[in-house]
């Protein structure tokens, strides 16, 4: 890597966004995560991650330990944004969910934001672009049919050999858009509509077709699973979220984090 100076990062990946395919980048994946507790503990956001040419040995999982070097990126300005060199990049264990995720809270809770509208605030004062907090309620989880452009506009790209794919194995294309309608924990709030563009509810859509006799059935379950069961009462749920660098006031959905509430021991 050459440039600014390097630095080498322990993170716990929290977040994988669905392939975005560009002709400067082929297709590429956002990675989110954070580093280890502790007073620096930090996010960190790592693009380009051509995730499916990497070789499997170096392929992670959400939820898992990675280490690896980074630089900062000269183009993209937001604090957590670090261009990684995957050449060193070596995986480590995954944390287990458990009952309540008790591995994983160590990780995510001191970082936990009041609001939505707070992360945006935070946006515009000092530039931060990833968060994660607890919604008042979720209102609803929508989707929309996506145009037929894909092909003309995205095919020829990720349709090219690589290095790792040398018949060229296009990129599916998910035929839907989604988004979560909610309230945050603000006097104020208005309400927000945000796009998902989580990995996880991409690959739900592909291989949960098979169960389902059609395109209605097969989002209604996504519905079950991204509304009834993620944001079930005995849930402690909170979206993970982060903007568009070309669009800074833009905030993304990035993944849920829907452990099982804990329930504290009380004496009689």
């Amino acid at each position: 890597m050459t440039g600014s100076a390097v630095e080498r990062l322990r993170l716990l990946v929290t977040v994988k966004a669905y392939p975005a395919v560009s002709r400067k980048y082929g297709e590429s994946v956002c990675v989110a995560g954070v580093t280890e507790p502790g007073p620096e503990q930090r996010w960190v956001r790592l693009f380009p991650v051509q995730f499916r040419e990497l070789p499997q040995i170096r392929q992670f999982r959400k939820y898992q330990l990675i280490d690896l070097e980074v630089r900062s990126p000269g183009s993209d300005p937001r604090p957590e944004s670090r261009k990684p060199n995957l050449d060193s990049l070596s995986s480590g264990r995954e944390l287990g969910a458990g009952d309540s995720w008790p591995e994983r809270r160590p990780f995510i809770e001191p970082l936990m934001r009041s609001s939505m509208c707070e992360i945006a605030q935070r946006q515009s004062q000092t530039g931060e672009s990833l968060g994660v907090f607890r919604p008042r309620e979720i209102l609803d989880f929508e989707w929309e049919e996506e145009d037929g452009e894909w092909d003309e506009r995205r095919g020829a790209v990720v349709s090219q050999p690589s290095l790792m794919f040398p018949r060229g194995e296009t990129l599916e294309r998910i035929p839907y858009k989604f988004w979560y309608r909610y309230r945050c924990d603000e006097e104020r709030c208005n309400g927000h509509r945000q796009s998902i563009i989580d990995w996880e509810l991409a690959q739900a859509f592909r291989s949960w077709r098979s169960r389902h006799r059609d395109a209605s059935d097969l989002l209604d379950a996504l519905r079950r699973k991204w509304i009834d069961e993620m944001w079930a009462p005995d849930r402690d749920s909170a979206l993970f979220v982060g903007n568009q660098h070309q669009h800074l006031a833009s905030f993304l959905v990035l993944g849920v984090y829907w452990p099982r509430r804990v329930v504290e021991d009380r004496l009689l």
